[in-house]
């Protein structure tokens, strides 16, 4: 009796435990265009089988098509960045990408799903006339029984003609987020890239306020320069806080001299932003030094005025203890920029914005494009109403400085 009792033998715990079953991948439903919440019909789709429901699903199902983001990095310092750590480096580390500017995150304009600017997944939904506003992006309102993409969240929307199009890559895909130590020069391939076709070479040069590189200014942009027949390159410069603005100016500089040595016909530049300051600063940098400067350039709400850069809350820096004590080389040319002693530019196209809460048309633009016109430099002022800071690249102005490009021998016209 005091012998413990030996359990009996269980065979199903013995046998091989089952292997796990394969991770479900997620496919997007679309709800019926035909349906609203609560099971009730929308008058405007007859039925969940007719031909106008079933389009909308299409469109609300179909996936937005990646930016190809293929591209080539030509190194403008070969010698320091051998490594592929160096080269592939990011500029933030993953567990701060939380805290990131909405303007270098950019949810909505990121990766193959559709997100709103708080990075919340958009869902297919139905238009109702009440929950939602119009399209967030083009601002029309749909009728009620649209179907469309929603973050009921945020209260967000995207009509069916703006889920399609071009997306760009993901934060960690994102060349302009890599490689802080490793300038360089950054070339589309693939089939959209159109560049050799015509003649000359315009360099981009993303904003960022010298601490990030804003994607929406850079591949975008080269794209629809290799549209027109011109050689695109995007700049991969030097930023605050391991470098400082003359190393930033080294690299366009370097860019340059590349594109001279290999590229014939002129050398253009377009600046966005702290990019419009970079390429305003080179002018005044090569009268300085004797050099020759750019053939032409386009300046998108440059910051001329760089005052801000030196106020302790109104420089707009990310990391503000790193940055802000590395930013006094920015003002060194602000009274050239200005209108002041030493003030030089090419032939420019400036476009500023009435709406700019960050670069004020009457404090950056209207002293910049009357410098040019003392000085009697050809040039095209477009000033307007285009959004507040930072609306890239749109029609309200592309379509001008298209035709500027090619009479300053720019473009397919001219190979």
């Amino acid at each position: 009796r005091s012998a413990r009792r030996i359990p009996r033998a269980r065979p199903w715990l013995l046998a091989a435990p089952r292997p796990d079953p394969p991770p479900r991948t997620w496919r997007p439903r679309a709800m019926p265009a035909s349906r609203l919440r609560g099971g009730r019909r929308l008058g405007g789709a007859k039925s969940r089988g007719s031909a106008a429901a079933a389009s909308e699903r299409r469109v609300v199902r179909r996936r937005a098509r990646l930016d190809d983001g293929k591209c080539r990095l030509v190194a403008l310092r070969p010698g320091h960045c051998k490594s592929k750590r160096v080269r592939g480096e990011l500029l933030v580390g993953r567990r701060w990408w939380q805290h990131l500017p909405h303007w270098i995150a950019l949810h909505p304009e990121r990766g193959p799903r559709r997100k709103c600017w708080e990075g919340h997944c958009l869902q297919p939904d139905v238009h109702d006339g009440r929950r939602y506003a119009g399209c967030t992006q083009c601002g029309w309102t749909p009728d009620p029984g649209t179907a469309v993409l929603a973050c009921r969240q945020c209260r967000w929307s995207l009509c069916p003609e703006c889920t399609g199009g071009a997306r760009l890559p993901l934060l960690r895909d994102d060349p302009l987020f890599r490689g802080p130590s490793a300038p360089g020069l950054l070339q589309r391939v693939g089939d959209g890239a159109l560049g050799g076709r015509g003649r000359g070479t315009v360099i981009v040069c993303p904003g960022g306020n010298y601490e990030f590189l804003c994607a929406n200014e850079g591949l975008p942009v080269a794209a629809w320069l290799e549209g027109l027949g011109v050689t695109a390159l995007v700049l991969r410069y030097r930023l605050l806080p391991r470098h400082n603005f003359w190393q930033a100016l080294s690299d366009f500089e370097r860019a340059i001299h590349f594109v001279r040595r290999t590229r014939p016909g002129p050398v253009a530049a377009i600046g966005f932003s702290a990019g419009g300051h970079l390429v305003a600063s080179h002018a005044v940098a090569a009268r300085k030094k004797g050099r020759r400067p750019l053939d032409a350039q386009v300046l998108i709400y440059p910051a001329i005025d760089g005052a801000d850069w030196a106020h302790p809350y109104k420089n707009g820096f990310w990391d503000w203890e790193q940055c802000f004590p590395k930013a006094a080389p920015l003002l060194e040319n602000r009274g050239a920029l200005l209108g002041g002693r030493g003030f030089a530019a090419p032939p420019t196209f400036l476009v500023a914005s009435t709406a700019d809460s960050v670069c004020p048309a009457k404090v950056n633009g209207d002293p910049y494009a009357a410098a040019l016109k003392r000085r009697r430099i050809p040039h095209v002022y477009r000033r307007g109403n285009y959004g507040d800071h930072g609306f890239a690249l749109q029609r309200g102005w592309a379509d001008a400085c298209a035709e500027w490009l090619s009479s300053r021998g720019l473009g397919r016209g001219h190979a």
